[in-house]
């Protein structure tokens, strides 16, 4: 196996294992889409996803560039926007206009990828 340098990532072995990673969020992140369209509850865990994949880009840039075309992030976006709308007065008041400046800011960041 051919050593390129001395990242954990840095070997022939496991230079692909963050791929991994990248598959698992987009994974959860288009199930939690599906579900966040009919959805009527308060919680959503799609933000956490949409916070890993961020995450692991930044670690990660180049496989995140190649995995990203995988989301159509402007749907992704509606979806919440839609649940957020139908739902967002059932999330308790203190924390309602965080969750949603949260989200703009992951979205946002999301769109830079």
């Amino acid at each position: 196996m051919k050593i390129y340098n001395t990242a954990p990532e840095g070997n022939q072995m496991a230079d692909l294992e963050p791929a991994l990673y990248f598959n698992t969020a987009i994974e959860q992140i288009l199930e939690v889409e599906e579900w966040l369209r009919t959805s009527d509850e308060a919680s959503q865990p799609l933000l956490v996803h949409i916070d890993i994949f961020v995450y692991l880009s930044k670690k990660y840039p180049e496989m995140a560039n190649r995995r990203v075309a995988k989301l159509n992030r402007s749907q992704i976006k509606e979806t919440f926007n839609s649940w957020f709308e139908r739902c967002g007065k059932k999330i308790p008041a203190s924390f309602r206009e965080g969750i949603k400046e949260s989200a703009d800011t992951l979205f946002s960041e999301l769109e830079k990828i």
